[in-house]
C-alpha cells in the first residue's frame, strides 16, 4: 500500500490506486530434482527473493503442503500477497523429469523476466512454457496475452496473442523467435 501523502482534515490522502492485473503462468521441467526433504527451506528462500525482487508484501503466512499421493512426490505452496498470490506445485513423477507449475497473480505490475530469473535461480529451469496476461475488464482496453517458451532463464520465443473479438473474427498473433 502506498504511504499517506498528507493529512487533510484528519484523513490521510493516498496516491490514487491504479490497479493492473498481471498473471504469469509457468510450466517448467527442471534440470535436476529438488531435495524434497528441504522443501520448506527451498520454498521459503524462493518466496523471500520473489517478494524482495518484485517489491511485494505478504498478506498471510506462507503455506507449504507436502504431496500426499506418493505416486507423484513433491509439494505445493501458496503465498498470499497484498495484491493477490503466488502458488506452485512441484512434482517428481517417477520415470519423468521433475517439473514445477507456478502461478503468480498481482494487482500490481509483475516483471516477468525478473520472476523467471528467480525461478531459474532456485529451481534450475530446463525447458519451459509460460503465459503472461495483462488482464483487462474495460471493453475498450485490449487484454494482452503473451505466450512464451524458454530454456533456463532465457526466453526463446515470444508470441503476442490477439484474442478473437466480435469485430475481429480472426486472430492476429505476432510471434518472434
Amino acid at each position: 500500500m502506498k504511504p499517506a501523502l498528507q493529512l487533510a482534515r484528519g484523513k490521510p490522502e493516498y496516491e490514487p490506486l491504479h490497479l493492473v492485473h498481471h498473471i504469469l503462468v509457468l510450466d517448467a521441467f527442471l534440470t535436476k530434482p529438488l531435495d524434497c526433504r528441504q522443501h520448506v527451506d527451498i520454498t521459503t528462500r524462493f518466496i523471500d527473493e520473489v517478494l524482495s525482487v518484485l517489491d511485494m508484501q505478504p498478506l498471510a503466512e506462507l503455506g507449504i503442503y507436502p504431496a500426499v499421493d506418493q505416486r507423484a512426490p513433491g509439494w505445493s505452496f501458496i503465498q498470499p500477497i497484498t495484491t493477490s498470490h503466488i502458488s506452485a506445485h512441484y512434482f517428481e513423477k517417477p520415470g519423468r523429469m521433475p517439473h514445477i507449475r507456478l502461478d503468480a497473480y498481482s494487482c500490481e505490475s509483475i516483471d516477468r523476466d525478473q520472476l523467471i530469473d528467480v525461478c531459474h535461480k532456485h529451481f534450475s529451469l530446463g525447458d519451459w512454457h509460460a503465459t503472461f496476461i495483462d488482464r483487462r475488464i474495460d471493453r475498450q482496453a485490449e487484454r494482452i496475452v503473451i505466450d512464451l517458451t524458454g530454456v533456463g532463464k532465457q526466453v526463446v520465443s515470444e508470441c503476442r496473442l490477439s484474442p478473437t473479438t466480435p469485430s475481429n473474427k480472426t486472430r492476429g498473433d505476432q510471434c518472434v523467435a
